[in-house]
């Protein structure tokens, strides 16, 4: 399954859901896909090689938070997130140049109950998305806004549909957005959820100390380029599957510890265009010498790697 360039600019701009009660949370999280070789579109490897480092952080400051009658908030808070990304590459800066990644958000955002079964979520915000961050561009620098309404179908269900405005075509458009978390809890506990990503594990609590689970993620980033005096966007998209220990230290500490492996690791390139950002499949890449422009239905992509990663979560009960 791909994590499409859509999702990346859409979904990824409702950073904040609250849970009942509302609290203040803090994550961080570095990540590393061990180095594999490099194929292109058709599968054919070119002799260059690359590994990806990251670390994520991500705080959740409410301002307000009103519970109504059914114990549903009323808040405004604040969002802040980011991610930088570290391309360590081997002989392909002829097919693709960038070495870095940054990808940041703050939003400002309000979510409020319509009745018992209905809640609706306002965001306001800006994010940066660029390769170069010596000089950031103004066409890095997304203005983003949206509105979605949680379906809270049951105790352990909620999904929501909505819609995003953005300019990540360099001026303003409406993009559906979709949101999904299901839990189970018990002695295995199961989620599935999609807004910032998309992830799925099952884990079982040991004590109060310590879980171990299992976890799947897909997930992407970009940045906004200029290639051959074109406005274009640099995509990279992964996924991991991984055996995950959480070490529990007390009610508001953990340390999730992920060891797995990555099937692949995808970069390309999409021109900045309405008909390229919706054709998911298309992508742009260049051949060993950096000269020849390739259009593929396939994307280049990393081999299978290892993956690790250690972060730190913190949540603050009101």
């Amino acid at each position: 399954m791909e994590y499409k360039l859509m999702n990346i600019v859409t979904i990824s701009f409702f950073i904040i859901i609250f849970g009942n009660n509302g609290y203040a949370q803090i994550e961080i999280k570095s990540e590393y896909i061990t180095s594999s070789k490099f194929k292109d579109a058709d599968g054919n490897k070119l002799g260059g090689k690359g590994d990806l480092k990251t670390i994520d952080g991500s705080v959740q400051v409410p301002i307000s938070i009103k519970m109504n009658e059914n114990n549903k908030p009323k808040a405004w808070a604040v969002a802040l997130s980011g991610t930088y990304a570290s391309l360590g590459n081997e002989n392909l800066s002829k097919i693709y140049s960038e070495s870095e990644i940054l990808n940041a958000q703050v939003g400002l955002i309000h979510i409020r109950p319509l009745n018992d079964k209905w809640s609706m979520m306002a965001l306001l915000g800006v994010g940066i998305f660029t390769s170069d961050l010596d000089k950031i561009s103004g066409k890095a620098i997304l203005g983003q806004g949206g509105v979605l309404f949680i379906r809270h179908a049951k105790q352990n269900l909620d999904w929501g549909v909505g819609v995003a405005l953005n300019n990540a075509l360099g001026y303003p458009m409406i993009f559906p957005s979709f949101y999904l978390d299901w839990r189970l809890d018990g002695k295995y506990q199961f989620n599935l959820s999609m807004y910032n990503s998309f992830k799925v594990g099952v884990a079982t609590q040991f004590n109060d100390k310590f879980k171990l689970g299992l976890i799947g993620e897909f997930k992407g980033l970009m940045s906004a380029v200029n290639k051959d005096g074109k406005d274009m966007y640099f995509v990279t998209q992964y996924g991991y599957l991984g055996l995950q220990p959480e070490f529990l230290l007390g009610k508001s500490l953990s340390i999730p510890i992920t060891i797995g492996v990555s099937m692949s690791r995808e970069v390309y390139y999409k021109d900045r265009t309405i008909k390229a950002f919706f054709d998911d499949d298309k992508s742009i890449s260049y051949d060993n010498n950096g000269f020849n422009k390739i259009e593929s239905d396939k994307h280049p992509s990393f081999g299978v790697s290892a993956y690790g990663s250690i972060g730190l979560k913190y949540k603050f009960q009101r």
